[in-house]
């Protein structure tokens, strides 16, 4: 394992778990500003490895370093200053209004005696502002949906203002628009701020998308490096799925039906029309090559079909041209 004076994460020789090790042998490190995906099948060991570095679970064996001090040396309280952490179930007073709640991300670094200070106002506000949540500043944390109580809660890590931020599942119980608007932030969070990311997703793709590195957990093993050589090597998209699923790669789609008597057609078009064109296709049990004798191309919304006999067809709409290869011998 490679150290150095950017690190701020670091893991030596750590085996963690229960009663017996869930993972050993772990050494990776995470550097300052680093995005960084956890993923693995559920029971692999990602929240048990995020509860050890967040302190709920001791250590078997090894150590855990931030900022090269090991975190058995750190208090509870002194912690709060080193992580924020929002966790998928996040247990908090009912009571609370949104600013209140936001603002215990302050906590660590107050006395019980102590007010917010001006400053501090000011920041919990431009960050309740960056998330969309002004206008539930006053509401009780009771009248929030899901979704905004989740943002509120990375608000309050927002407003901790540590050098590392763990999420466990953050964008759990938002829509498509705020998922976006969520992991746009994570990534202008750590790259314009500085700040180190670590976090697991169900939403493989949307993870992917943002990740500097892959902390990627297979056969009890840690395999950690650059995001895209990590999926590359280990067709991180069909280890998810069983044997009568996979990730068709022209189509960004996963093919749900065996395909061993499936027609296959070539798309020659890029556009955003093909694209919804080549995830019917799939859907439809279609496979997608740029060796196939059946050729389609696209303009202005219109497909042009080419069959293997140099017959021309066109179609207005994806579902006259799937209907037509359904019907047709090509």
């Amino acid at each position: 394992m490679e150290t150095n004076s950017n690190s701020i994460l670091e893991f030596h020789n750590l085996s963690i778990g229960y009663q017996s090790p869930v993972l050993s042998g772990i050494n990776a490190t995470m550097k300052k500003g680093e995005i960084i995906l956890l993923t693995g099948k559920n029971g692999s060991g990602k929240t048990t490895l995020l509860k050890s570095i967040y302190g709920e679970l001791p250590l078997l064996e090894g150590s855990i370093k931030i900022e090269s001090k090991n975190i058995s040396e750190i208090s509870p309280l002194e912690t709060g200053k080193y992580l924020a952490v929002v966790l998928s179930q996040n247990p908090v007073s009912p009571s609370l209004r949104v600013f209140d709640l936001v603002a215990l991300g302050r906590y660590p670094y107050k006395k019980w005696y102590q007010s917010l200070t001006k400053k501090e106002i000011e920041a919990i506000n431009d960050i309740l502002h960056l998330l969309n949540l002004s206008r539930y500043r006053e509401y009780n944390i009771t009248k929030l949906s899901d979704g905004n109580l989740q943002k509120v809660m990375i608000a309050r890590a927002l407003v901790q203002n540590c050098p590392i931020l763990i999420l466990d599942e953050p964008t759990s119980h938002l829509d498509i628009a705020n998922k976006l608007e969520i992991m746009k932030i994570i990534k202008m969070y750590a790259h314009d701020q500085g700040k180190s990311i670590l976090f697991t997703s169900h939403d493989l793709s949307l993870g992917l998308a943002v990740a500097d590195r892959l902390w990627f957990i297979k056969d009890d093993l840690l395999h950690t490096g650059f995001t895209e050589d990590i999926a590359n090597r280990y067709n991180l998209y069909d280890y998810f799925v069983n044997d009568t699923i996979r990730f068709d790669y022209q189509a960004n789609e996963y093919n749900f039906f065996k395909s061993d008597n499936s027609k296959t057609v070539r798309v020659d078009s890029n556009s955003q029309s093909a694209y919804w064109l080549k995830k019917a296709l799939v859907k439809n049990n279609f496979v997608i090559s740029d060796q196939a004798s059946i050729q389609i191309s696209e303009k202005d919304s219109v497909f042009y079909l080419l069959d293997k006999i140099q017959n021309k067809y066109s179609f207005i709409s994806i579902e006259k041209l799937i209907n037509f290869l359904k019907l047709k011998n090509c």
